[in-house]
């Protein structure tokens, strides 16, 4: 059902064209009228609207202003511009806005209808080239790169689990020159010069794209290789020899100088640093993500915070003699710190701990599970020591060893330990907290209860804390003195039974706590401005 919508601030001019001419000859079957662009725009949110005509100079708002806006928010609808005004910058900016036709007035029916029904057959064109198959497969082409990415990253973290008939069609759909069965490497590369990606304006996934493509020249001859970026910031790339390959039986030995020669030109022309590692070989698509998980494990273990090294773990690299973390286990431990509130000394500690796994372990991946580990137990046992459930003090943090994810890094690890302790702290904050909020209320039920005989040794005496120490949390935490309070409570409670009693004042004096009534009517009158007596006789006169 095709509408057509015919705006001009000219009322008569729109009845007429709305109501004079057979639109359903051309096409229309609903015919909308609007007086001004505003009136138009509110149609347009009402009805679906196939084709505009309107006029170019109208009040408030111009016809151009009004295609203007009808493009920005329905790109599909085709407007046709109407005017006595044969000024050629209005047919620039109306071919500007795409409009569908520009007719001078006063223009014949003919030229109308025919116009109408051009833009119509325009619509019908473009949604049948947006539906058909050919524009579906042109999209598809377009997004290919992404595709292939989105398919290899779920292969090697071992989400993939697509049979092997629908893995060889997607394959095959996505153009990707794998198949199963492939003797498979896979190549990890990383940037090691992250600091000067921006320098030059470069973003940096123009960087990855520029490294893939050079990577891609470097090994194209004797190898297909397939890519994409991962989680933890490598561009991981699968390889495989070329059906004409001629380097089968030194595949190995191959990749290792074209590995050297890929970061001499990419430090040459992108001027950044690469480290690269290759695995040994398997099969596709079994072995893929084994191999992929140990290339990043050995990558950190051999590579690390080291920049522009080359590991092959087709022969087994040279490793050092590990060692413990001296820092770690240096006295006093973290988990005294902790317990002792020494937040900042504890924070020292921990950096301490960090820069000696950067800089004398390169970042290696056991030692920072080493100390992972033991940070974790160091919360763990204080979280049980004090009857808490971890996973109730840390929140979030918990689940990441939980649940068995890996930490990857010293600054992932810097990262973990930092949120981790900072909600450890802030559930002790919140403990100490309530502790003091049931402290205070038992002050203050005490007080109310022994008005008479309460004081500051006899309500220590009830919590069980030291007069000075229950001096300072209470106005810590109230704003107000002990002594304060209780001179609050004990005027507050004469005035209750100054008006509620018949006890003489004497006797009310003694009551609260006051041996001389001289003395409990100057307090009083100091603190309601009057003696008890007139309160009396105020409050019941």
């Amino acid at each position: 059902m095709r509408q057509l919508l015919i705006v001009d601030d000219q009322s008569i001019l729109a009845d007429d064209l709305a109501d004079m001419l057979p639109w359903e000859e051309a096409g229309i079957d609903i015919v909308h009228k609007a007086y001004s662009g505003p009136e138009a725009i509110e149609l347009m949110h009402e009805h679906a609207i196939d084709v505009v005509i309107t006029d170019i100079r109208m009040p408030g708002m111009t016809g151009l202003e009004l295609i203007q806006e009808i493009k920005q928010n329905w790109k599909h609808t085709k407007c046709i511009l109407l005017s006595g005004y044969s000024d050629f910058e209005y047919t620039k900016q109306a071919l500007k806005l795409k409009s569908s036709d520009y007719l001078l007035k006063p223009a014949s029916d003919d030229e109308l209808m025919t116009s109408v029904r051009r833009a119509i057959k325009e619509l019908e064109q473009e949604w049948l080239e947006i539906s058909s198959m050919q524009r579906a497969m042109y999209s598809l082409r377009e997004q290919l790169p992404k595709l292939r990415e989105y398919l290899l990253l779920d292969i090697i973290s071992g989400k993939q689990s697509l049979s092997p008939q629908r893995l060889s069609k997607k394959l095959a759909t996505y153009s990707v020159p794998f198949q199963e069965n492939d003797d498979v490497h896979v190549m990890l590369l990383r940037i090691d010069d992250e600091d000067k990606l921006y320098d030059d304006g470069e973003s940096e996934a123009l960087i990855d794209y520029a490294l893939a493509n050079i990577a891609e020249e470097v090994f194209g001859d004797q190898l297909d290789m397939w890519h994409g970026k991962d989680v933890n910031g490598f561009i991981v790339c699968l390889l495989k020899a070329t059906a004409g390959s001629t380097i089968a039986s030194d595949l190995d030995g191959w990749i290792e100088s074209h590995a050297f020669q890929l970061q001499h030109v990419v430090k040459s022309y992108l001027k950044v640093g690469i480290s690269i590692l290759t695995s040994k070989r398997g099969t596709f698509p079994q072995d893929v993500s084994p191999l992929y998980q140990t290339s990043i494990t050995n990558f950190r273990q051999f590579v690390g915070n080291e920049r522009e090294i080359f590991v092959s773990l087709a022969k087994e690299p040279t490793r050092g003699t590990p060692q413990l973390l001296g820092e770690l286990y240096r006295p006093p431990s973290v988990l005294q710190m902790l317990e002792l509130g020494q937040w900042d000394a504890a924070s020292d500690k921990l950096e301490a701990i960090f820069r000696e796994i950067e800089e004398e372990w390169n970042g290696s991946q056991e030692h920072v599970l080493e100390a992972y580990f033991s940070i974790a137990a160091t919360l763990a046992a204080i979280a049980h020591k004090n009857k808490k459930w971890l996973s109730d003090m840390i929140g979030e943090d918990y689940h990441a060893f939980a649940n068995g994810r890996p930490i990857n890094s010293a600054q992932e690890l810097r990262t973990w330990t930092s949120r981790a302790i900072a909600s450890y702290r802030n559930s002790v904050h919140s403990e100490d907290k309530d502790s003091r909020s049931g402290i205070i209320r038992k002050v203050q039920e005490f007080i109310h209860s022994h008005l008479e005989q309460a004081s500051l040794h006899s309500i220590s005496a009830h919590v069980y804390l030291n007069p000075s120490y229950l001096s300072k949390i209470y106005k810590t935490e109230t704003g107000e003195g002990i002594s304060e309070y209780l001179l609050r409570a004990r005027m507050e409670k004469s005035a209750e039974l100054l008006t509620q009693t018949e006890e003489k004042i004497y006797e009310i004096s003694v009551m609260l706590g006051y041996q001389k009534p001289s003395y409990f009517i100057q307090l009083f009158k100091k603190h309601f401005g009057i003696t008890p007596q007139e309160y009396r006789n105020k409050v019941t006169n």
